[in-house]
């Protein structure tokens, strides 16, 4: 059993380094996904701009045909006015052109701040349009990154797989179970070093028994947290 409880130490280190280089793995598709849905969030965002814009300048182009067609109006009470026959009908002429004059000048003033509006729009136009280039580049670099680093990556997952294995070997055939348990469990968690007395998985202090039994390269676990001890460096 010594040979076996002296393998724990680099047992717990290589499935310390199978977890991380497993995180590296996952997280390229992961981060690809981010930066997929950031891309969409853009150009959504980008299309929700341009209706907004359309709807903008149609409604600018909308008053700008009432302004027209009041100024039409207008130049024909004009002449009516030049030519009424008598003062009141003078007066109903004047009182139209008044309120349609009064109409157009509260009408120019929509259009400047609508047309104002569609170049503030555009503006925010263009730079979703430089954010989503920048939101899809960044997805493409990531995809491409990951896309090389993945064989390397696998290969050195196999790597530590084949070498965890072998470290597995002189386990004796009667704590398999539990140890496969607490791996499939915790993972690199399953194993823990010995500090001063301390597991350093739950930092309770372990009993002298425990200590003397670990230290006599006894495969031992830790009564509180269950995890296979071995003394540290």
């Amino acid at each position: 059993m010594t040979t076996a409880a002296s393998g724990l130490r680099e047992l717990h280190h290589l499935l310390i380094k199978l977890k991380e280089v497993s995180q590296k793995l996952d997280n390229g598709p992961k981060q690809i996904a981010i930066r997929k849905k950031l891309a969409a969030r853009k150009q959504q965002e980008l299309e929700s701009q341009k209706i907004l814009v359309t709807e903008l300048r149609k409604s600018a182009d909308e008053k700008n045909l009432q302004l027209k067609t009041n100024e039409a109006k207008i130049a024909d009470l004009q002449g009516k006015l030049n030519t009424a026959t008598s003062n009141k009908e003078y007066d109903i002429f004047r009182s139209q052109i008044d309120a349609d004059s009064m109409a157009n000048s509260v009408l120019e003033d929509e259009i400047l701040d609508a047309l104002e509006k569609v170049d503030q729009g555009q503006q925010k136009v263009g730079e979703l349009e430089t954010q989503l280039t920048v939101a899809t580049t960044e997805e493409r670099r990531i995809a491409e990154t990951v896309a090389v680093e993945e064989p390397d990556l696998r290969s050195e997952v196999a790597a530590i797989e084949a070498a965890i294995a072998e470290a597995e070997s002189p386990l004796p055939n009667d704590i398999m179970p539990m140890y496969r348990r607490l791996v499939e469990a915790h993972g690199a968690d399953a194993l823990a070093s010995l500090e001063s007395g301390v597991c350093t998985a739950c930092y309770m202090e372990v009993s002298p028994n425990c200590r003397v039994e670990v230290n006599a390269g006894k495969i031992v676990r830790c009564r509180n947290c269950d995890r296979f001890l071995y003394l540290s460096d």
